[in-house]
């Protein structure tokens, strides 16, 4: 009896013993960079926990695309336009070299993860998640000849569809084909040397669970589930609803509405002079620390305690000094006027210079940093009737929730509904496009006509560069029998809540003043 009972307590205090240790280590290890730019592309935010909304196990992650080509697997017409079998067929980027996370074992090694990506090691298992990279990084090429395109981080994920992206995973997940032999079988083919206890688990635990685990995943997202008719409108690259997971996740009970606040990735640069303004497109905080962790939280869902919080602070720290490019570092020479004769260089100054009296004259009070009303919430009747949808998706029951949200780490306490739209300043604008809110006109030059001359349909998702309209290109294609995209995304201004109306500042100037104030522009 004595035996037994010293047996039982032995045996009590290893299984007491293993679980303060699980307990203890269990926000993981993840990969960390030295350099704040790889962190900021890499690094993560949290999503990648497991005990998260969104992580995925890394091996199945990897497998993945090799298993099931996106363009297929997704419902017709929600899909890529493209036959790529990586996630490069959601305007992800991968990068030849990448320096190695801190820690890590010397020697060749191949860096598998496109930018937007991060990976935690938790409970003896790695998985990944989404950060602040996926939606905010420009890939740009000077001309439709360039190989490969330049990265540009803090910028408006121009080719990012993040839409596409997750329904490619509830669409992977749920298929039939997604067994748990023929998982293993192309996951042995990348990783031959995973031990036994992995694999086990890999089996008959995580692939199980990610197909169990889909159809309350197309609940809490059937804004975007191609089989609700009342879905939301697509929301193409570089864009995304804002509110509606926060209100099916943090209001009680969750908000249902039919409200498209679909709006674009804006940049995240030269964080620092903003600090105090209203942020947000519809300014509905002043705090930049809380508008990071909103951020984060889509993702994180309501397990709040995981959200990585000393890691979410670098990205906010790095972004504080990042600035955008300069044009005349990126424009082609044609464009820059690098090398033309003094004539033409006095002539393109001349241009920049009235454009900078036609700024400081039609635009400064609201864009200059030293304006009146910078950083302010523009009322929609003084914005002259731009399209309301994104203003009303932050319901005041949403505000409420949010406020309450808090860890012993951080609290939410400044959100508040707004009226319109805030007045940003425009560093960086020339990389900016397409523009207003919604990203409903593609180019600088098309933002200067009145609505009713702007672009009804435009194509979305190109990273070439329109130098002299000043946008990514976005032209229709007229080739009989090709779709007018090709594989990019057609955007059309009358879809719920894609209205091109408003901002009307600017419209009346004439051609030239146009062109003057376009050459300014570019200056920013």
């Amino acid at each position: 009896m004595r035996l037994s009972r010293s047996k039982l307590m032995v045996g009590g205090l290893v299984i007491a013993l293993a679980a303060w240790y699980a307990w203890s280590h269990r926000m993981g290890v993840p990969e960390d960079f030295a350099d704040q730019q790889t962190q900021f592309k890499y690094g993560s935010i949290g999503t990648d926990h497991p005990l998260t909304r969104s992580p995925i196990p890394y091996w199945i992650w990897r497998v993945l695309p090799q298993m099931f080509t996106p363009s297929k697997v997704i419902k017709a017409g929600f899909g890529p336009a493209n036959d790529l079998r990586s996630y490069t067929a959601f305007g992800l980027a991968y990068e030849d070299k990448v320096d190695p996370p801190r820690g890590a074992a010397p020697g060749p090694r191949v860096f598998e993860r496109p930018i937007g990506i991060s990976k935690r090691t938790a409970f003896g298992l790695d998985f990944v998640g989404v950060n602040c990279s996926f939606c905010h990084v420009t890939m740009l090429r000077k001309s439709a000849d360039d190989k490969q395109a330049l990265i540009i981080p803090g910028g408006t994920g121009n080719t990012i569809d993040i839409e596409k992206y997750f329904l490619y995973l509830f669409a992977a997940f749920s298929d039939p084909g997604f067994t748990g032999d023929a998982v293993m079988a192309e996951i042995a083919k990348v990783n031959p040397q995973m031990g036994f206890v992995e694999k086990t688990v890999y089996r008959y635990v995580l692939i199980p669970y990610m197909k169990h685990v889909v159809p309350d995943l197309l609940k809490q997202f059937d804004f975007i589930d191609p089989e609700n008719p009342d879905r939301l409108p697509k929301f193409g690259p570089g864009r995304v609803d804002t509110w509606a997971a926060y209100k099916r996740t943090f209001v009680h009970p969750p908000q249902d509405d039919k409200i498209a606040g679909v709006a674009d990735f804006p940049p995240i640069w030269n964080q620092e002079i903003r600090l105090g303004m209203r942020l947000h497109w519809d300014g509905n905080t002043n705090v930049l620390e809380e508008r990071n962790i909103i951020s984060a939280l889509a993702l994180i869902g309501p397990r709040l305690e995981y959200m990585d919080v000393e890691r979410l602070k670098r990205v906010t720290d790095y972004s504080l000094g990042l600035l955008p490019p300069r044009y005349n570092d990126l424009a082609p020479d044609v464009y820059s006027g690098k090398g033309e004769n003094p004539e033409k260089i006095a002539k393109r100054q001349e241009d920049i210079t009235a454009g900078r009296v036609l700024f400081e004259n039609r635009c400064a009070g609201c864009h200059s940093p030293t304006g009146s009303r910078i950083g302010r919430v523009e009322p929609l009747q003084y914005g002259q009737a731009t399209e309301p949808d994104r203003v009303k998706a932050f319901t005041h029951e949403l505000a409420d929730s949010l406020n309450k949200l808090e860890t012993k780490a951080w609290k939410l306490r400044d959100f508040k509904p707004q009226e319109g739209y805030t007045n940003l300043l425009l560093d960086g604008i020339w990389l900016r496009g397409p523009y207003l809110h919604n990203g409903s006109v593609p180019t600088l030059a098309d933002l200067l006509e009145y609505p009713e001359n702007r672009p009804k349909a435009f194509c979305r998702g190109s990273d070439v560069f329109d130098w002299v309209k000043v946008g990514f290109v976005s032209e229709l294609s007229t080739e009989p029998g090709k779709p007018p995209c090709g594989q990019h995304f057609l955007f059309e201004t009358k879809w719920r809540g894609n209205g091109n109306q408003g901002h009307l500042f600017g419209t009346d100037a004439s051609k030239d003043d146009k062109r003057r104030l376009i050459e300014f522009l570019k200056t920013l």
